[in-house]
Parts: structure tokens; C-alpha cells; sequence
């Protein structure tokens, strides 16, 4: 199986475009057909699909007169009969098309491919990587119950793509409904908003484990003419579904690596038949089909055998194509470092098979970043014949990268900037205090000196310790401790607990402030709960003494 004549359905059932959307209906019912080709004389004017009918319907009301050309896709997606089978798949996964018209050199209709044929058409071999319908299985399946209506079940599968819904019962599968189920009911004239889905759905549900073979999914498939398996547990529960294009998934990869040795075939046509100005133009052509992505190959000795016009504008080189091809590699850089970085980055391809990397050019004085891998080409026996480089131009993301870094660089030092002041700041706020506080004790400490030598009373004297003692409260009150504690106090707190700090007892403080003593201790249990100390074995007056000790 090489190409899409070898696996493609002929001869193709078609309908002109005057035909009427009820034929149509009518002929893909009675052939079991999910699409139907319209065309004339042999040419592929559309194509009308299951999925189409139910993008139509569920949008609103659909006319069996309707001629098919008003509702049909138009044009189709189409491909030489001529084309690999994995670049045709590759060419439904980018359309996101479940049918590919097949046409021959004079562009008439010549055969379709579905999932169905690349299923029927896989070789032993390609269900050897995927062993089991665990692997390429759809875990997220969706389930209604069956009560709910065919309508609401048809909105669903239009606003999901999805080709069919599973009817759930305490988790187990009792029915399924597909697009072509819904074909028959609209073709039918069915009220499918009244209708059920218990009474249309096919039940019982065709199920498999997880654990069977992909290749023994494919037998069922085929012998049992589905396009999708039920997959449970061991208790019956729904665990997944398994459809058509999830058993071909792997055309994927098998189409990546065909790129690959398609690169290494021609590279092996060119050296066995010496035709390498056609071999070179062939290849070349599939290059230039690769968009922006640059690509270069060349031979062990680092001279050019081609690369796409990706390559030419991303190098920014002066010299026309034709002149690149049988020069070194090193054309493609402007300097020596450039240079290096690329046959550093051989170096490690050579011994590891592929080596990532960004490279940045200047292109007129302006930087260019680009990300860059090397890879080995080898043959058969694993002998490297030579060397790939794709390049991509990444300046936008890079330049974005480099401007956030120089932003979070500026937030940093504008920070840094922040915290001198700050700290800045803090000093001079503590030379101030500091020197509120010796002008304070060198202002009325000569007064209350005098006082001291003066005659006074027992209650005077007192007095004036208590005055000396809040003197020395607010000199020190500026420390951080000091300073957290009395901001929580009220006037009256912060006499009494410059009180309870000089030693008074409850009684001394109550007679001085001419209060009651069990108000007294009131300020104190209050006091030890605004300070967060009254569930902790330490005295209040302990606790004053440390933080007004000394300066934090």
C-alpha cells in the first residue's frame, strides 16, 4: 500500500446537483454511504456529507426538494490518485475532514477515501505499535440518558463533532445513536423533538475491553461492518470509545517518519543515478511546500545539496538560490561565531542524532534570533549520510523575552533604590527621636533637680518620682518594642502601666489616680490581653521591664 489508487473505494457513488436533497438522503441510506459526491461529466463539483445533514438540521428545519447543490460542501477537499497514503491523511487531519475526493490528472473523479479504507488497507505491522484499543481509544466520552430527546442528542453532536452518542444507565451502555441512525430518522420525517432516544437507539451496544488488540479491533470493525466500539471495564462500566480515525491515528507518525526516509531515499536516488539536478528539483519542490519552515540539507562535508526558499529569505543571503546549492554551509552565516556555534552544534548531532539551539544573526544592524536543529541523515545500516538543519525565526518571542527581563531588571533596582531610602528613612527618624529625647531630659530634669533639694512633702516626693519615672517612659518610649506597645493603649493604660513599670502595686497606683482597686485590676487583666500575655506564665511588670529595657 503506496499510494491512494491502492486503497481508495471505486467506483464512487455520485448525484448530479439538480437532484433533489431526498434522493440523496434516499441513495445514502440504501448504501450505507456517510457521504455522497456530487458531480458532473465526471467532475467534482461538492460533496454532502452525514455530519453536513446535521449541521443543517440542527440549525433548524431541512427540505427533501431542495436541490442538493444548495446544501452541499462545496468545493471538496480533493487529491491526486498518484498521492502517498500518509501525506493524504495528513492532509484530512489539517482540513479536519473525514473524506478525501480522489481524482486523476485531468482533475475527474476517479475514487474517495474514508477512514474505512486506510482501517481495511493496514498491514499487521502498523498494529505491532499500538497494541491495545487502550491506547488509542477516546476517554472522553460523552453519555445521555434515554430519556432525553433525538433533537437534543443531534445539538450535541453538532456543537461537539462528534459521529455518535452513548445512552448511559447507572454507568453501563444501553444504546448508541450515530449520524447515520440520524439520517434514516430525518429522512423518515421524524418529530425529532418528541422522540426519544430509548425508542431509536441501537441496543444492545457492541462493546470491547481496553486490553484487547488494536489489530483484533480492526477484524471486528470490518467483519461487523462498524466505525466505532463501546469500550468497558471488567465491570461493564463505560470506559472510553474506539472509532475509525482513532485506529489510524498512527498515520501521524508513520507520515513523519516517511518524511524521513523520503529525504534519505532521494538522497540515495541522487548518489546510485547521477540525476541530481532532477532528483534535487523534486525534492526541492516538497521544500518549498513546507511554509516558513526553514530547511537545509546537506552532505557529510557540509556543502549544500538544497533547501527551500524558506531558508534563503530566513538567511538573508545575497547570492541567488542556484549559487547556495554546492557551496559550504558557511555561506549561510555572516560571522566566524555563527559559524562555530553551527559546527558545534554538528558536533553533538553527530553523536547524539540531534542538537537544539538559538542562534542570533544580524539582519542590517538589527538582531535576529532564530531556533535551529541539526539532525543526521542515515541509511539502512545506520551510517550517517548526511546532515538536516530547520530553522525557524523565533525574534518576536526572543526580543519579548529579553524586554520582560530588562523590566523585571528595572523593577529590582527600583526596589533596591526603595530600600536605601527606606533604611535611610529609619535613621534619621531614630537620630530625631534620639534627640527629642536628650533635649526632654536636658530641659526638665534641672527642674525637677531643684524640686528634689527643695522641702517637700512625703506625697510630693512621690509625685515626683512618678513624674521623673513618665519623663524617662516618654525618652524611651521611641524604641520599636516600646513604641508597638503604647500605640495599642488608651491615656488612662499608658498612666497605669508607666505605674505598673516603676513597681507600684495595685493599691500604690489606685491611691495615686484616686480610683478603686479592683478597677485596678481590671486595667490589668486588660492590659495582659492587649499584650497578648495573659495566657503566658510572665508578670506584667516582667514583661514592661524587658521591652522598655533598652532600644531595639
Amino acid at each position: 500500500m503506496n499510494t491512494l489508487r491502492d486503497i481508495m473505494t471505486t467506483p464512487v457513488v455520485t448525484i448530479t446537483p439538480e437532484r433533489s436533497v431526498g434522493h440523496a438522503l434516499g441513495l445514502m441510506e440504501q448504501r450505507k454511504l456517510s457521504a455522497l459526491i456530487v458531480a458532473e461529466n465526471r467532475k467534482p463539483l461538492g460533496i454532502f456529507t452525514e455530519r453536513a445533514l446535521i449541521e443543517i438540521r440542527a440549525g433548524g428545519s431541512i427540505d427533501a426538494s431542495w436541490p442538493i447543490d444548495r446544501v452541499m460542501s462545496r468545493p471538496p477537499l480533493t487529491a491526486s490518485v498518484d498521492m502517498d497514503y500518509r501525506e493524504a491523511y495528513q492532509l484530512l487531519l489539517q482540513h479536519r475532514y473525514r473524506h478525501l475526493v480522489v481524482i486523476d490528472s485531468a482533475e475527474l473523479l476517479v475514487g474517495i477515501i474514508t477512514g474505512t479504507d486506510f482501517l481495511v488497507h493496514l498491514g499487521l505491522e502498523y498494529f505491532m505499535e499500538f497494541k491495545s484499543v487502550g491506547q488509542v481509544m477516546s476517554r472522553d466520552i460523552i453519555t445521555l440518558k434515554p430519556s432525553i430527546s433525538v433533537f437534543q442528542a443531534m445539538k450535541l453532536m453538532n456543537e461537539r463533532r462528534i459521529s455518535s452518542l452513548v445512552m448511559e444507565e447507572n454507568g453501563f451502555p444501553v444504546g448508541i445513536i450515530t449520524e447515520r441512525d440520524m439520517l434514516r430518522l430525518i429522512r423518515a420525517g421524524e418529530h425529532l423533538e418528541t422522540l426519544l432516544l430509548e425508542n431509536v437507539m441501537s441496543s444492545p451496544v457492541e462493546t470491547v475491553f481496553a486490553d484487547i488488540s488494536s489489530h483484533e479491533a480492526a477484524r471486528l470493525f470490518s467483519t461487523k461492518q462498524l466505525r466505532r466500539l463501546v469500550v468497558t471495564n471488567s465491570s461493564g462500566h463505560c470506559v472510553g470509545i474506539v472509532t475509525e480515525t482513532d485506529m489510524v491515528k498512527g498515520l501521524r507518525t508513520s507520515y513523519t517518519d516517511h518524511l524521513k526516509g523520503l529525504i534519505q531515499e532521494k538522497e540515495l536516488q541522487l548518489k546510485k543515478v547521477k540525476q541530481q539536478v532532477e532528483e534535487a528539483a523534486i525534492l526541492d519542490s516538497m521544500l518549498q511546500s513546507l511554509g516558513d519552515m526553514a530547511i537545509t540539507i546537506m552532505d557529510n562535508d557540509l556543502t549544500i545539496l538544497l533547501h527551500n526558499q524558506a531558508a534563503e529569505e530566513l538567511y538573508a543571503c545575497s547570492c541567488a538560490r542556484e549559487g547556495i546549492v554546492g557551496n559550504n554551509v558557511a555561506v549561510l552565516y555572516g560571522s566566524s561565531d555563527n559559524l562555530d556555534q553551527f559546527l558545534h552544534a554538528v558536533t553533538i548531532a553527530e553523536s547524539e542524532g540531534r542538537c537544539e539551539f538559538v542562534m542570533e544573526q544580524q539582519a542590517s544592524g538589527t538582531p535576529c534570533f532564530l531556533a535551529m536543529t541539526v539532525f543526521c541523515i542515515r541509511n539502512a545500516d545506520a551510517r550517517k549520510i548526511g546532515l538536516g538543519l530547520i530553522a525557524r525565526d523565533i525574534t518576536d518571542q526572543k526580543l519579548a523575552v529579553i524586554e520582560l527581563e530588562q523590566k523585571k531588571k528595572e523593577a529590582e533596582d527600583a526596589n533596591i533604590a526603595l530600600r536605601v531610602m527606606l533604611d535611610q528613612h529609619v535613621r534619621t527618624q531614630t537620630g530625631v527621636e534620639e534627640q527629642i529625647a536628650i533635649k526632654l531630659q536636658e530641659l526638665v530634669n534641672p527642674y525637677l533637680n531643684l524640686l528634689r533639694q527643695s522641702s517637700l512633702t512625703e506625697k510630693q516626693t512621690e509625685i515626683l518620682q512618678i513624674i521623673s519615672a513618665h519623663i524617662d517612659s516618654i525618652s524611651r518610649q521611641f524604641s520599636p518594642n516600646a513604641r508597638e506597645i503604647m500605640l495599642k493603649l488608651s491615656p488612662r493604660e499608658s498612666v497605669i502601666i508607666d505605674l505598673v513599670r516603676q513597681g507600684k502595686t495595685s493599691k500604690e497606683i489606685a491611691d495615686i489616680l484616686h480610683i478603686g482597686v479592683r478597677t485596678v485590676e481590671t486595667y490589668r487583666n486588660n492590659l495582659r490581653k492587649k499584650l497578648g500575655i495573659n495566657k503566658k506564665k510572665i508578670s506584667l511588670l516582667t514583661y514592661l521591664i524587658t521591652n522598655f529595657s533598652s532600644r531595639n
